[in-house]
């Protein structure tokens, strides 16, 4: 009884091995062999000799390595396709092998472990197909078929220990693979099956096709196998949702080919594998591709996108308008040749630009045939392309050259006006000197006669008398210092600047010497270094013997006068300032400090004629720098004044 058992076994393990055989043979196009895991070759069949031209004799024992050219044998290829199938489970390629008289074919190749029952590893199952010259296919895969059949009258047990090979190779496949009748029913399913949708053989027993389908694609499978029934021979690819044992849909992509009317085979074969993940992965892609296209139309600039020849691959629906074109009317396009006048232009210059040198360029350019100033932002993409924002200007550039008219003719009125003031400038100068020199004749007048009643009638006045004779020389004197800065300030205006360097520190010494010379010496004054400017001496010593004098007289009340001059450097320019510890004054004022006969303080206060500070703006203004001052009432005054740092 035991014997029989064995015998039904023996039986039905030698008609699946017979039909996995016949169903490998079926692939007429393909060498498959065996590999130890060192890549050595342990078992050939007629297709690898047909495709390779070694015999099983020539090359039992030998390295694949005699199939690779001498440059992948170089870069080690033979052992780097070996490791890539030991990590995934497979890997396959395409590449140039070389057959046994040297000549070169071009090739797929595919590698798959293959294990023990005990989960060793046993080899690679290694499978060639000649897609050098695909005409061939059919004479090929009878030739391989009568091999195949003679091995298997000549030797039946090396056939079924080879047929045990393919059999692990089939079941270790990452593809599910199926058999069904011409009822549907299902004749085989492999391992890989199971992993893939998770039914077992009983399980999947239980159901029916249209069971285990989304209920969406049942009409399109249903229409799918009514073609494949009537298309003997013919690979039919498709994809729909198949329901996985967990209750979840996957998705699935199916290659059938109905073998029924084949004697050795009479089954519909089905190769499929779970693409659920590259399904979702192209939605993802599909819904960014969607934002980023809505982006795109929804931006106010214009947009497209140049293949590595220029051609156009998008442009939204902004560039539409501006170029007064149908979007799509420009896909598949050359850009110069739909916009030959751009040629060598400066927009044509920056896309070859931007596509050449691998960076982002922007431009202006104008386009005469729309009338178009346009503002271009050029990205190089990843595959040779361009990807462009195009601003259309014509406004701004519009507005711009308007801007540039109006300043034209300001400019233009600006000179006249200038050479108005410079002309109004010289003759009120001139009148100023004509005016303070014609005043100084009764003005000598009025003092001389004043100083004659004085000698002479001193001693005969009262009090009152001899108070109004001083205050008439008193006033008189005063008098002439102001018609000496009148005329002072006026010539600033004609006189021509002697540029040199002057030394501040000397300059400063002479200063103090001269204003300190009948002065009582409870001054403190501290004088810190001070560098070098350009200007002219005369006139720089103007504006330090104003700034110095002013200080002594405003701090002249105070118990303990300090005079402290320095400087500080600022950028561009040198800083000198001159500080007391005097009066002060009241900021708000501040505005009329530098104005022509402007006082904060009246002359029963401290003397003065009102027109020293604005002497001193008008010389540092002449030098290209400025003056200012800052106080606080009863702390004292700092005044400023900057030249230019030509010199450091």
């Amino acid at each position: 009884m035991l014997s029989e058992n064995i015998d039904r076994v023996a039986l039905s393990h030698s008609f699946d091995e017979k039909l996995f055989r016949l169903l490998i043979a079926s692939i007429s196009d393909y060498a498959i062999f065996m590999a130890d895991p060192n890549g050595y070759i342990m078992s050939w069949n007629q297709g690898a000799q047909s495709i390779k031209g070694y015999t099983e004799d020539d090359i039992i024992g030998k390295h694949i390595s005699v199939f690779y050219t001498s440059t992948d044998n170089k870069t080690n290829s033979p052992r780097h396709d070996l490791n890539e199938a030991l990590k995934n489970g497979m890997y396959e390629k395409e590449c140039w092998l070389v057959r046994q008289n040297n000549s070169v074919f071009w090739a797929h190749l595919a590698f798959t472990t293959v294990y023990d029952d005990a989960g060793h590893l046993v080899g690679f199952a290694v499978i060639t197909r000649d897609i050098t010259d695909r005409k061939n296919k059919d004479e090929k895969r009878e030739e391989i078929n009568a091999e195949l059949e003679r091995l298997v009258e000549v030797n039946t047990a090396q056939i079924v220990a080879n047929e045990l090979r393919f059999r692990k190779l089939i079941e270790n496949s990452y593809d599910g693979i199926i058999l069904l009748d011409g009822k549907l029913d299902v004749l085989y399913r492999s391992k890989s099956a199971e992993r893939i949708n998770g039914w077992s053989d009983e399980e999947r027993a239980g159901h029916e096709v249209d069971d285990l389908i989304h209920p969406d694609d049942r009409i399109k499978v249903k229409e799918l196998f009514d073609e494949i029934l009537n298309s003997p021979g013919v690979p039919i690819i498709s994809t729909y949702r198949s329901k996985h044992k967990l209750g979840h849909y996957l998705w699935i992509e199916s290659l059938f080919t109905n073998w029924l009317e084949d004697v050795n085979i009479k089954a519909i074969v089905c190769n499929f594998k779970d693409i659920t993940q590259r399904v979702i992965a192209e939605e993802e892609l599909r819904t960014k591709n969607e934002q980023i296209e809505n982006i795109l139309e929804s931006i106010t600039d214009g947009f497209i996108a140049l293949d590595k020849d220029f051609c156009y691959t998008y442009a939204n629906k902004r560039i539409g308008d501006m170029l007064s074109r149908a979007p799509e009317e420009l896909i598949g396009k050359y850009i110069w040749t739909e916009f030959p006048v751009a040629v060598n232009s400066s927009t044509y210059k920056a896309f070859n630009k931007a596509a050449t040198k691998k960076q982002y360029v922007c431009n202006e350019d104008y386009y005469g045939p729309l009338d178009l100033w346009q503002e271009n932002h050029i990205y190089p993409s990843a595959g040779g392309g361009l990807s462009v924002f195009i601003r259309d200007i014509s406004a701004r550039k519009k507005a711009e050259h308007q801007i540039y008219q109006l300043n034209e003719n300001l400019e233009k009125k600006v000179a006249e006006r200038t050479l108005q003031l410079e002309a109004a400038n010289k003759e009120l100068e001139s009148f100023s000197y004509s005016v303070s020199h014609d005043l100084r004749a009764p003005l000598r007048a009025v003092n001389g006669y004043a100083m004659m009643l004085k000698e002479e009638f001193e001693d005969k006045l009262n009090a009152e008398g001899n108070r109004v004779i001083n205050t008439i020389i008193t006033n008189a004197r005063l008098m002439g210092q102001l018609i000496d800065d009148l005329l002072a300030f006026s010539r600033m205006g004609r006189k021509a600047m002697v540029m040199m360097r002057v030394d501040m520190n000397a300059l400063t010494d002479v200063c103090l010497r001269e204003l300190f010379e009948n002065e009582t010496n409870k001054y403190e004054v501290k004088v810190h270094k001070l560098p070098s400017c350009e200007g002219d001496l005369s006139l720089i010593r103007q504006v330090m013997l104003n700034l110095i004098g002013n200080a002594i007289k405003y701090s002249s009340k105070n118990e303990q006068p300090v005079i402290e001059i320095g400087s500080v450097k600022d950028g561009i320019k040198r800083v000198y300032y001159v500080k007391d510890n005097g009066v002060g004054f009241d900021m708000k004022y501040n505005h009329k400090l530098f104005g022509v006969f402007q006082r904060l303080h009246s002359a029963q206060e401290f003397e003065g004629t009102g027109v020293g500070l604005a002497l001193a703006k008008r010389i540092i203004n002449k030098h290209g720098g400025t003056i200012w001052a800052e106080s606080v009432i009863g702390e004292g005054a700092t005044f400023y004044f900057s030249m230019p740092l030509k010199n450091k």
